[in-house]
């Protein structure tokens, strides 16, 4: 086994010998062998053991016996206790997406904590086959039916070429004490009944079953490979990365075939479902403004183009700002200086200063994002003009009219910071005060 271990290892480029990884450890059969197996590594590493409180005194009785084990064997241990019930109940979810979410999430501060390099799990042939029935039961595409990856960012699965069945003659062979965890036995969860009822049965049509099932996850993990350097050759001709968003041009999203596959695959990893990419493909012949969400992101048609944007939190700040206020830092950097209109003062020409007739002005001014509806005086103009014609006027894309702010005074707009000030407010013959305004930088059109 532990020339099968390291030649994996290798073999997959999992870890080096100088890397440091954190190793978990439930205390079943599965995670004593590899951790057996990692005191024969030069790595230097250390055992994490979670303790979910779903099984009284049997989950207390395999901290015990962690502690125990690693305090004989001189292993530094971590241990952390959860209360899985609570946490699945808050977040609306089932126990074992519980625990999963709850060891992954403590698996990983705990090796950014040590900079340790890697986490490894004992993960082993049979999960992979369970994971590619799981995935198939829900609806998966060549990666899900390529099951578990060996490695994937941080973690690391170094038993994955082992079978169950070679896992416990190792351990027996090598008098291997370990837990039995009787929930593996509940056939209330998923993964039970795939394991004790659904493999059983397809070995009855086929006694080699998991070894084909093996087999073909290794031809569809290379094939996923292929396929995601294609896609990434495809990705490349049709989207565009700009400061703050990423275009996705239309008309050769159109023209891709097969188009629903390749469009999941361009827009799954932003989050975006299946379920969506059909709406997705409709809305590339309708007008712009259509809109669609993932938890993440959100995707926009514009004239020409899909914009994909990052989430944030809906901003409905407001900022006051008074008449001694020389600089702001949020939301905008920008500085304010009150002059004297002498025959020396020259307007500025740049679209990040903006001149203003001191007297004019109400103070507070108030600095927030424009609302649907609303109108301004553009310099140079003696009509009122909607703010959202004036956009259009000046081709703004959506995400570029969503990151906009506003200057008012009183409930007049002064400013369309950046691009145009209001005529209402201009600086005339008769102006003795300037307020002059200007920006630090012009990052906030990204932001």
């Amino acid at each position: 086994m532990l020339d099968k271990f390291t030649t994996y290892i290798r073999d997959e480029k999992l870890f080096a010998d100088t890397d440091k990884l954190v190793v978990a450890v439930s205390g079943g059969a599965d995670s004593m062998v590899l951790l057996k197996l990692f005191q024969q590594l030069p790595n230097t590493f250390c055992v994490a053991h979670c303790n979910f409180k779903l099984r009284g005194a049997e989950s207390d009785g395999e901290e015990v016996f962690i502690r125990d084990y690693c305090a004989e064997q001189g292993i530094e241990l971590f241990v952390q206790q959860f209360d899985t019930r609570e946490y699945a109940q808050l977040e609306g979810i089932s126990i074992e997406m519980a625990a999963r979410d709850l060891r992954y999430a403590w698996f990983e501060e705990l090796r950014l904590q040590l900079q340790y390099d890697y986490l490894a799990t004992a993960h082993h042939r049979d999960d992979l086959i369970e994971t590619m029935l799981i995935n198939l039961s829900r609806g998966t595409g060549i990666r899900g039916l390529s099951g578990i990856q060996a490695k994937n960012g941080a973690v690391v699965r170094p038993l994955l070429f082992a079978s169950r069945e070679e896992i416990l003659a190792f351990a027996a062979q090598n008098e291997l004490p370990y837990k039995h965890d009787s929930s593996n036995d509940e056939l209330v969860y998923q993964r039970n009944i795939i394991r004790h009822q659904l493999i059983p049965l397809f070995e009855t049509l086929n006694p080699s079953f998991r070894k084909n099932a093996a087999k073909t996850a290794a031809i569809l993990k290379d094939t996923a490979v292929l396929y995601q350097q294609k896609l990434g050759e495809i990705a490349a001709g049709i989207k565009e990365e700009e400061p703050g968003l990423t275009r996705f041009n239309i008309e050769k999203l159109k023209a891709l075939h097969p188009q629903q596959s390749l469009m999941f695959e361009l827009f799954h990893p932003f989050g975006f479902k299946a379920e969506q990419i059909p709406e997705i493909i409709a809305a590339l012949e309708a007008g712009a403004g259509k809109s669609f969400f993932s938890k993440t992101h959100r995707l926009v048609k514009d004239r020409d183009a899909l914009l994909l944007t990052t989430l944030k939190p809906d901003d409905a700040q407001r900022f006051y700002i008074d008449s001694n206020c020389r600089a702001i830092a949020d939301p905008l950097q920008m500085t304010f200086e009150q002059m004297a209109k002498s025959s020396a003062f020259r307007f500025s020409t740049n679209p990040l200063v903006a001149d203003f007739d001191l007297s004019k002005l109400q103070f507070p001014l108030l600095l927030k994002k424009w609302e649907q509806g609303e109108y301004f005086r553009p310099l140079g103009m003696q009509n009122l003009k909607k703010l959202s014609d004036f956009f259009i006027d000046q081709k703004l894309s959506i995400p570029e009219k969503e990151a906009l702010w506003i200057l008012y005074s009183g409930k007049k707009v002064v400013w369309v910071v950046g691009h145009r000030i209001d005529d209402r407010f201009k600086i005339t013959n008769d102006t003795q005060e300037v307020l002059r305004i200007s920006m630090v930088s012009e990052s906030w059109k990204h932001e």
